[in-house]
């Protein structure tokens, strides 16, 4: 549970219940426990603004884990204990400086023992992105400066390919695989317990910030396997080009595929049956670039959860969120805003700037666009 600015300990859950409702599917499936749960739900203050016309809720998965939380913690279960169950002893991936998923690679690989290497791409300088850097350099991941999307993707293939003989264990940006997956079908289950014990109505929709997609796929496979008409609706915070139909398509056809695979009695395909839709009015100019709107509500997230927001994920989820509760057609449904940017992020120590590699000091001297 979580009261606002005030953190108290969650237990750690013994399996998901994804291995109880899937039996084929455990005796296969890697996993280690990380997240702290079940994460709450919370009815959203009347205060937030444009909210006034729907029954508004908040799950709290920024509180996932007292490491790090947001939603890479459940999918890292799956995925790091992959690594784990492979001998890998180097944990390789890519994102932009400010991204959540490096954080979560760099603190989580930490914990577990892993050495992590990423590499970094160009974005809009925000106070949040200068925080990741040092985070990331403080938890001792080696930072490789990436520059533009192509020659980050070349260094990417450079950085994946040395000292292979140590296990290189490849996360691609978003950690979007079926395995990954996993995680958040099981989140599903979670939500429907709390609804079945009266905690919060059955959500109508449930709204999210979408740039990979991963959560949004699992989420809307979870809920048609339920039987709930509920409807995922995905806050665009990527270009078109990485978050669109066909995309995301292939991804839920992918993991439909993987857990049928798995478990064929008890699993059957959902990929024809799931709900879900982008909002893309939130997102602006493009990836990580600040709008008035995002900026505006950054104290908002603040108010709801404990802790500043920012323009890339959280702030464009509540400015989704306000355009979704405003369509004429969703007055009086019930809208969970599903949270998935950590609370939890560690201060970086006072030495953590001179362990940012020279090719990235930049990012840390750079003007902030918020």
């Amino acid at each position: 549970m979580h009261t606002r600015g005030v953190e108290l300990p969650l237990p750690r859950r013994a399996r998901p219940l994804l291995f109880d409702a899937l039996p084929g599917l455990e005796a296969n499936t890697p996993w280690r426990v990380l997240v702290h749960g079940p994460t709450g739900v919370e009815r959203i203050d009347r205060t937030v603004s444009g909210l006034e016309g729907v029954e508004a809720w908040m799950k709290r998965d920024d509180l996932a884990s007292p490491i790090y939380g947001g939603n890479k913690v459940r999918r890292y279960e799956f995925l790091l204990a992959s690594a784990e169950a492979r001998g890998c002893r180097r944990l390789v991936t890519a994102g932009g400086v400010a991204s959540t998923q490096a954080m979560a690679t760099a603190l989580f690989g930490r914990a577990l023992g892993f050495a992590v290497r990423m590499v970094l791409f160009d974005q809009p300088i925000t106070r949040f992105a200068k925080q990741a850097l040092l985070i990331d350099a403080d938890a001792g991941a080696e930072l490789i400066a990436g520059g533009n999307h192509l020659t980050t993707a070349l260094r990417m293939v450079s950085a994946l390919v040395r000292d292979r003989k140590d296990g290189n264990f490849l996360i691609l940006p978003g950690a979007a695989n079926p395995v990954a997956n996993l995680g958040y079908v099981d989140a599903m289950l979670e939500l429907a317990q709390q609804v079945e014990a009266g905690l919060l109505p059955r959500p109508d929709l449930i709204v999210l910030p979408t740039g990979s997609s991963g959560t949004l796929a699992a989420l809307s496979l979870g809920a048609a396997w339920l039987g709930w008409d509920t409807e995922v609706v995905g806050v665009r915070i990527t270009p078109w080009i990485a978050t669109n139909r066909l995309t995301i398509g292939q991804i839920v056809r992918a993991t439909d595929r993987h857990l049928h695979a798995r478990d064929p009695a008890r699993w059957r395909p959902q990929a024809g049956r799931v709900r879900w839709s982008l909002e893309p009015r939130a997102l602006g100019p493009g990836y990580g670039h600040p709008t008035a709107e995002a900026r505006a509500a950054i104290e908002e997230v603040r108010a709801l959860t404990g802790a500043p927001g920012e323009v890339t994920y959280s702030a464009k989820a509540l400015v989704g969120l306000r355009l979704v509760a405003a369509e004429p057609r969703h007055r009086g449904k019930t809208i969970l805003l599903w949270n998935t940017l950590s609370t939890m992020r560690p201060e970086p120590g006072p030495t953590a700037r001179s362990k940012v590699p020279p090719l990235l000091q930049w990012v840390l001297d750079a003007p902030e666009v918020a």
